[in-house]
C-alpha cells in the first residue's frame, strides 16, 4: 500500500511541476520590439524603446516626430528622411529600414550613414546583421538606396535585391538575411 501510495504521489507532483511549467511559459509576455540605428560606416548600433526616438537620434534631432511604430512611414516621412543633410560630420542620411515581422512590423533597425547611394549603380556599402535583425528579416523599405539582402554573412550566398518598399520580402528570403548590400 505504501508504494502504491508513494508512486501516485511521485506521479501527482511531476504532472503538478510539468503544468506549472507550462503556465509560466504561457504567461511570460512577449519581447517588446526593438528599433535600433545601424551606422553602416562605423558599424555602431544604438537601440531606443520607440521608432520616433529611433529616428530623432539617426538625423540627430532634425525629425523628432516620427510616428511611434516604424509601420508608420508615409510619403511624407519617407521624403522628409531623405531631405538633404544635417550638417557635415553627423549620421546625416537614412538609407533604409528593415523589419522583422511582414508589413513593416516587429523591431526595426534604421541603416544610416555620412552619404547616400548611387542606387542600382554598383554597391556602396555592405553590413552583416546581428542579434534579433540576424535571419529575421521579413520586410523593408528603401530610402537613399535599393536594399540587397544575403543569406550568409560577408555579402554571400543566396541574395535578392529590392528597389522598392516591401511588405513580403518573400519565402526565398524571409527570416534568412544574414547581411545587406546597400545599391
Amino acid at each position: 500500500m505504501f508504494s502504491r501510495t508513494s508512486r501516485i504521489a511521485v506521479a501527482t507532483t511531476a504532472t503538478m511541476l510539468v503544468l506549472g511549467a507550462g503556465a509560466a511559459t504561457a504567461s511570460a509576455a512577449p519581447a517588446a520590439p526593438r528599433n535600433c540605428v545601424l551606422d553602416v560606416d562605423s558599424g555602431s548600433t544604438q537601440c531606443f524603446g520607440t521608432f520616433r526616438e529611433a529616428i530623432a537620434a539617426s538625423t540627430d534631432g532634425r525629425i523628432t516626430d516620427a510616428p511611434l511604430s516604424g509601420k508608420h512611414i508615409d510619403r511624407r516621412l519617407a521624403d522628409r528622411l531623405m531631405e538633404s543633410p544635417a550638417p557635415t560630420g553627423t549620421l546625416s542620411v537614412q538609407l533604409g529600414v528593415v523589419y522583422t515581422d511582414s508589413n513593416y512590423g516587429g523591431s526595426t533597425l534604421v541603416l544610416t550613414g555620412e552619404r547616400g547611394c548611387l542606387s542600382g549603380n554598383g554597391r556602396d556599402s555592405q553590413v552583416n546583421l546581428d542579434g534579433v535583425f540576424n535571419n529575421s528579416v521579413s520586410s523593408l523599405t528603401t530610402l537613399a538606396c535599393w536594399l540587397e539582402l544575403w543569406d550568409a554573412p560577408n555579402t554571400s550566398g543566396t541574395h535578392q535585391e529590392y528597389q522598392q518598399s516591401t511588405s513580403y520580402v518573400g519565402d526565398a528570403m524571409n527570416d534568412r538575411a544574414s547581411s545587406i548590400a546597400l545599391l
